[in-house]
């Protein structure tokens, strides 16, 4: 697998668009599993949130019934409930309907995630009115919340991993926006990996007073790695600088969480309990970059 980090975002963005590709060739779902069971353990959870866009807005095109999603979900909840979820959103965007009648029908669903794809979309294909004039579509009350961090991993992958870049770019957004983006980077910087060492601890610097989202953000892509079992030393390391522990000890306390969907999801209506619980039981109080 590639290295680099911008070399890892283009193998990332042509899977995605290759899944879509080949989905219309399967008619059914274990056809489905079976072909995205055929990508490589690292971003096999990107290839289930292609195809869980494909297969949202297929339905929400048509009847809106979701059954078909429904049915999808179940089958690969287990390892990639996150980008199951994400994938959600992208259909939800591209479509342009509310999300809020479906979910309330979806229960349990990190609905987080779900905005959180509806925010990757609208920086992707409505730069001008997302990126340029800071608009935020009609969503439901805390949805800005996932809409934010879901615009702060496409910011990630418009600087292509470059922390100074990013930096500027998160800068040109109101202030009261940046916890929310900076846990969006934390994502994307924990998963896609390829950055260096000197790179991790700049990004911990410039965080500033975000530093606690932007180490949810990594914790949060390293819950995705060990729930799909793909930990890899980028990610150990992202972990260790970021967030002061190495995802072994992420791993050990996940299990003792007080919820159980995916480790930590609860219902709360706008998941700030559950990221709350994450930060209290998960993370280290102080912000001190480890030496590795």
């Amino acid at each position: 697998m590639y290295s680099n980090v911008s070399e890892r975002m283009d193998y990332i963005q042509k899977l995605f668009l290759s899944v879509g590709t080949n989905l219309q060739k399967k008619t059914s779902l274990d056809e489905v599993i079976a072909f995205l069971e055929t990508e490589s353990p690292e971003y096999r959870s990107v290839a289930y949130e292609s195809a869980s866009y494909e297969i949202a807005l297929e339905e929400l095109k048509s009847n809106q019934q979701l059954n078909h999603w429904k049915q999808f979900r179940e089958l690969g909840a287990g390892q990639h409930t996150f980008h199951i979820d994400i994938g959600m959103g992208w259909a939800f965007a591209k479509t342009g309907l509310n999300p809020q009648p479906h979910l309330l029908k979806l229960q349990p669903l990190v609905k987080l995630m779900v905005y959180d794809g509806m925010g990757y979309y609208y920086g992707l294909f409505k730069g001008r009115s997302t990126l340029k004039n800071k608009e935020i579509p009609e969503i439901e009350y805390g949805g800005i919340h996932g809409f934010d961090q879901g615009l702060g991993r496409r910011l990630w992958y418009m600087a292509k991993g470059n922390v100074s870049a990013v930096n500027e770019l998160v800068e040109k957004f109101p202030a009261s926006r940046h916890h929310d983006l900076f846990r969006g980077i934390g994502i994307a910087c924990g998963y896609v990996g390829g950055n260096e060492k000197d790179d991790l601890e700049y990004l911990f610097e410039i965080s500033g007073e975000n530093k606690k989202q932007l180490q949810l953000g990594v914790t949060l892509a390293a819950i995705s790695r060990i729930a799909s079992e793909t930990i890899s030393e980028n990610s150990n390391m992202a972990c260790r600088i970021i967030c002061n522990k190495t995802t072994d000890e992420l791993k050990m306390s996940i299990p003792k969480m007080r919820t159980n969907l995916f480790y930590l999801y609860n219902n709360s209506p706008n998941n700030h309990d559950w990221l709350t619980q994450l930060e209290s039981e998960l993370l280290q109080t102080n912000n001190a970059t480890p030496s590795l």
